[in-house]
């Protein structure tokens, strides 16, 4: 009797066992996960690429809104790409003191997928970037509520002030205690810019750590 037939159904076994032991593997391999510590927020918006429009005498304008767009997933770095759902973009122009440039605002959120990113050791849901040439205000949305989480962020924040401290070499103590108000903290980083940990305004299951700036 011919071997081959059964040779061939032997091989064609181990192939599917194989194939299938793989998809397996693939699917007990665990998420990327990732540990932010602040001041590493991705970039979620890029430019279009557009030419500007051009104003009643054929000249270019300021680039506004048309110029930028969201960044889409598989445009993220890795591993931020393993991390986010989708991306949102708003953008609204904003009125400039005469004979300045024309300004814009942009929200940009990133909805990430469950437990992909964590904070302090608490799961980040949301990521939020709201920029103009005046100020910024960039968040991570925490899923649990302020007093859940509010010691664990300060614990962590204060120690990486502590850190930076002592990394630059700076004179003196270290301004790294977080000053409380009513359902906040708030640390001072510089003259314009600052640290802050609250319940989120328009969900109180929600705490946001934000990193915001003025000029």
């Amino acid at each position: 009797m011919d071997g081959r037939p059964h040779a061939l159904s032997l091989a064609l076994v181990l192939m599917t066992t194989g194939l299938a032991a793989s998809a397996a593997l693939a699917d007990e391999r665990a998420p990327v996960t990732i540990e932010v510590r602040g001041d590493d927020f991705p970039m979620l918006v890029q430019d279009t690429g557009l030419p500007p429009p051009l104003d009643d005498n054929g000249l270019p304008r300021t680039p506004g809104c048309e110029a930028v767009r969201a960044r889409r997933v598989d445009e993220l770095p890795y591993p931020w790409r393993e991390a986010v759902d989708r991306i949102h973009l708003d953008c609204q122009p904003m009125e400039a003191p005469e004979g300045e440039t024309a300004l814009m605002a942009l929200t940009a959120t990133a909805f990430l997928k469950p437990g992909r990113v964590w904070l302090a050791g608490h799961t980040v849901s949301e990521i939020r970037r709201m920029d103009s040439e005046l100020w910024g205000d960039h968040q991570y949305v925490l899923a649990e509520p302020y007093a859940q989480v509010a010691a664990d962020l300060r614990a962590q924040l204060e120690a990486d002030c502590v850190k930076r401290h002592t990394r630059q070499e700076r004179e003196g103590a270290p301004e790294c205690t977080m000053e409380e108000s009513e359902g906040a903290l708030y640390l001072r980083v510089d003259e314009i810019s600052g640290l802050w940990i609250h319940a989120d305004p328009d969900d109180a299951s929600r705490t946001i750590y934000a990193e915001g700036w003025a000029d």
